[in-house]
């Protein structure tokens, strides 16, 4: 029997507010601005002139929408079966559920990601809450994170889940 594990997102409320006021924005474009100045020309012109002057603004607000949904409402949800982990990111436009199979996974990590070295230098993250914590598949050489920005005691509890399901 398959076990669910669901986390969810802790939303900067900042963010929410700000991507909020701007998809607001653009929908009053979209929705008044742009059809009004389309009024001004005839027949199919005006509705050319409708979809060529709201694309690029329906286009920006697809992108802050993707990004206002994961902020806010975002959940990853892992399902731990004894052959493979499924995860999916529910509230994240545009994500398929990715799959990872247990012969192909060499270890189940937790990575403290607070200092990040990569090739191109070192990110330091701060959190108050602790959270820079991630469980991370090793699979060839290669680390996956499954779980991001979480705190040290819950990635124990979701690696040890996994642990226990595949030993």
């Amino acid at each position: 029997m398959p076990i669910i594990i669901k986390i969810k997102n802790k939303p900067n409320w900042a963010v929410t507010i700000v991507l909020g006021l701007g998809l607001l924005m653009l929908s009053f474009i979209i929705l008044i601005i742009i059809p009004l100045t389309s009024l001004q020309e005839q027949g199919f012109y005006a509705v050319l002139n409708f979809f060529s002057s709201a694309t690029p603004f329906a286009a920006f607000f697809i992108l802050l929408l993707y990004f206002w949904l994961w902020n806010t409402f975002g959940k990853t949800i892992l399902t731990i079966e004894p052959e493979q982990i499924t995860v999916r990111y529910k509230n994240k436009l545009f994500t398929k559920p990715k799959i990872y199979l247990k012969k192909e996974i060499d270890q189940v990590q937790v990575k403290d990601f607070q200092v990040e070295k990569y090739k191109f230098g070192t990110r330091y993250r701060f959190s108050l809450s602790g959270s820079t914590y991630s469980v991370v598949l090793i699979q060839s050489g290669n680390e996956t994170r499954i779980v991001d920005w979480i705190t040290e005691t819950k990635a124990s509890e979701i690696a040890d889940e996994i642990k226990k399901m595949w030993s």
